[in-house]
């Protein structure tokens, strides 16, 4: 079903979830403001057999404060994930791993079309450059189906 919500009861975020795509770089197209996440469109939906299903948002924006997917730096493992699709039904996860890389090191498995089914939560972390006004790293993570 077509993500329109995330939920992450231990941090008390709800958030709404839009449609996105890649930008003519080929980079993830992250949508405003940075209360709303993106669901990567080409990736998996939620509840498949298989497949990595990608969203992401801003960590924060000097307009619109902090973004849903700030606390991802502090999420651990065990930690409940649900996303609502447009039709109603609810899928869960569980993260699994949280990883942080170097923006130009992001792992291509991360936006995998196949294998298990997986949910994959991206933002922006590390040090901040203040003269490009971008963060240093992603931090990712990574939650399976329950």
């Amino acid at each position: 079903t077509v993500p329109v919500e995330l939920v992450l009861p231990a941090r008390d975020v709800r958030a709404p979830v839009v449609a996105v795509t890649t930008g003519p770089e080929g980079a993830l197209v992250v949508p405003e403001p940075p209360s709303t996440v993106g669901w990567w469109s080409p990736s998996a939906l939620p509840g498949g057999a298989a497949g990595t299903t990608v969203l992401a948002g801003h960590v924060d924006s000097a307009t619109g404060g902090l973004g849903a997917l700030a606390v991802l730096r502090h999420v651990g493992e065990g930690e409940e994930v649900v996303l609502t699709g447009a039709d109603g039904r609810s899928v869960g996860y569980r993260v699994s791993a949280r990883r942080q890389y170097a923006k130009a090191e992001l792992p291509p498995e991360v936006f995998a079309p196949g294998g298990p089914p997986r949910l994959v939560l991206i933002t922006c972390g590390g040090a901040f450059d203040r003269r490009t006004r971008h963060y240093a790293d992603n931090v990712v993570v990574f939650a399976e189906p329950t």
